[in-house]
């Protein structure tokens, strides 16, 4: 028998709350070990997508005000984790990457993600895994 449109509901609510605790676990470690708050994690993480953004770029992915943006820019400059350059072509521009203790910030953060990531996978079989993948992929490239 296939539940109800709103057991369902109440059921992926359940499943989501416990995926999304295990992340936050993983996200607090990298946090916590680096002594940042969850906007410069994921600062650095969109700058390691793009590098050579710029802030705004930044600040439109996380949607968070251009001021909040540029504080958290200069406080992972201060820490050796990004670097600002300016680009020959545009000296007016400035250009946001990684340093490598940016870069090694990055690694442990996914690190723990994967970590939570393979906790989900475990207890499927392998082709449970596959649809699991399939579907979860799907529901992330749905634009709304």
């Amino acid at each position: 028998m296939i539940a109800s449109h709103t057991e369902q509901l109440r059921q992926l609510t359940i499943a989501f709350e416990r995926f999304t605790r295990r992340f936050k676990v993983a996200e607090a470690t990298a946090v916590m070990s680096n002594s940042l708050n969850a906007l410069d994690v994921q600062a650095l993480l969109f700058i390691d997508d793009n590098p050579g953004c710029k802030l705004g770029d930044v600040a439109r992915h996380l949607q968070v005000a251009l001021t909040t943006m540029s504080s958290s820019t200069d406080r992972l400059v201060r820490r050796d984790m990004i670097e600002r350059q300016r680009p020959e072509t545009n000296r007016r521009s400035v250009a946001l990457t990684l340093t490598q203790a940016g870069k090694d910030t990055v690694a442990g953060y996914m690190e723990g993600y994967q970590d939570a990531c393979s906790a989900m996978l475990e207890p499927l079989d392998p082709a449970e895994r596959a649809d699991f993948l399939r579907l979860t992929l799907k529901i992330a490239q749905h634009e709304t």
